[in-house]
């Protein structure tokens, strides 16, 4: 078998996907592509997860949203794209809230291996920023529950020096995190007179 990018493609009709292959692979990119087209099989596919999951919307005895839940399920790490042209409000929304990575329509497939590259750079940048952060409460002196010390008042944290440390300088030594700042609704009243008569 040769080495590449492992999908999962739970796709009814072999012809599209081997459209979706050999685009992928006129791409220039490397897939192992496997095509499943029931529920048995999708769910067999996940062991071990693939790298992505692409999926059509309706096949007869299983749907796309379907898989999509078994994926947030089992695999929440691994991008999930829908390919079809049957957009549903569903979809859409689960796009908007971040689980869907993207959706490409089966008639503009030259956008697919874009949307593949974009979205495993995502899951990759998400893995390391939970590395980073599993790291981050090992190194900067965490209890053994992950709990971090924290100034009830001011807000500055405890650091693995056991100095307290403003959080802003706490971030951004621990997790190369800077912040911006303002000022929320909550707040506003607190520092300026908003619709109080002089």
């Amino acid at each position: 078998m040769s080495q590449g990018i492992k999908v999962l493609y739970l796709e009814d009709n072999p012809g599209d996907a081997a459209r979706v292959e050999r685009k992928l692979s006129e791409s220039g990119l490397a897939v192992n592509l496997q095509r499943v087209d029931s529920r048995e099989a999708f769910l067999s596919g996940l062991e071990p997860p693939p790298d992505v999951v692409l999926s059509d919307h309706g096949l007869p005895s299983f749907d796309g949203l379907t898989a999509f839940g078994i994926v947030q399920e089992k695999c929440p790490d691994v991008p999930f794209i829908f390919v079809t042209n049957a957009l549903t409000r569903e979809m859409e929304i689960e796009k908007l809230m971040g689980g869907v990575a993207d959706y490409v329509r089966k008639t503009e497939l030259d956008y697919l291996s874009v949307a593949m590259r974009h979205a495993l750079r995502e899951a990759k940048e998400a893995r390391i920023r939970r590395e980073r952060v599993m790291e981050f409460f090992k190194s900067a002196g965490a209890s053994e529950s992950g709990l971090l010390p924290i100034c009830s008042s001011c807000k500055k944290i405890r650091n693995k020096r056991n100095e307290w440390q403003p959080m802003e300088g706490f971030f951004l030594e621990y997790l190369n995190i800077r912040f911006t700042h303002g000022i929320c609704p909550d707040c506003v009243p607190k520092y300026f007179s908003v619709g109080k008569p002089s």
